[in-house]
């Protein structure tokens, strides 16, 4: 496993930002007509995002969640989070090519921030025993999160999305994500996309119901 030099928020952001993103007309200077928007308001935009779409439309965002990635379920299940022309969600932004990837990160941590402490407290993954049946980022932040589950809550409540302190979170936590991977296989960690896997598993976890012996 490696560390990549992709780490570094600037090379990071860059290569994350949707080059359409644009702002409404006035938000920046006094243009008429909408304006390229940064990446550091684009990430804002995505930062809020989930937690107002976790408010104002949770069962459609519940229901998001609920599709596997990269499906044609979660094609439909995405539309009406996003099937008017304005959405208050959307801040300042006429325009934005979301990666998809963002925005179900992005409704995990809002769901999960909605959750009492009882219910985030009962969310324990099931732990994969063996790293070689991991064949994906989220099959690794379900293992993850099944071992590290404070480390991982930790991010989430005490960084922002693309910013140092992810960054320098994540490097730290580093340590401990070898017992998640095959030995044999060098993983390059991006920051965000570990955030965000993160995020949506933790939410998964703590939805689970839970499993109680019997005694008889």
């Amino acid at each position: 496993m490696r560390f990549a030099s992709c780490l570094v928020a600037s090379a990071l952001l860059v290569s994350s930002f949707p080059a359409s993103a644009q702002l409404s007309p006035g938000t920046s200077g006094f243009s008429s007509a909408p304006v390229s928007a940064s990446e550091a308001e684009y990430w804002s935009m995505v930062r809020t995002l989930g937690g107002c779409l976790a408010d104002s439309k949770r069962a459609q965002s519940e229901a998001f969640l609920a599709t596997a990635s990269g499906t044609p379920e979660e094609s439909a299940a995405f539309a009406p989070l996003f099937h008017r022309k304005s959405n208050r969600c959307m801040g300042n932004f006429v325009r934005a090519s979301i990666v998809r990837a963002h925005i179900r990160g992005s409704i995990a941590e809002g769901l999960f921030e909605q959750m009492d402490e009882t219910q985030r407290a009962q969310g324990l993954a099931m732990p994969i025993a063996e790293p070689e049946s991991i064949r994906s980022l989220h099959d690794f932040a379900r293992c993850y999160v099944s071992r590290q589950q404070a480390d991982a809550v930790a991010l989430l409540s005490e960084t922002k999305l693309a910013s140092k302190g992810e960054s320098e979170a994540i490097r730290q936590m580093s340590a401990d994500f070898s017992e998640c991977f095959p030995a044999d296989r060098e993983v390059t960690i991006v920051p965000i996309d570990i955030r965000m896997a993160i995020a949506e598993q933790l939410y998964h976890a703590a939805r689970r119901p839970v499993q109680t012996q019997v005694v008889n």
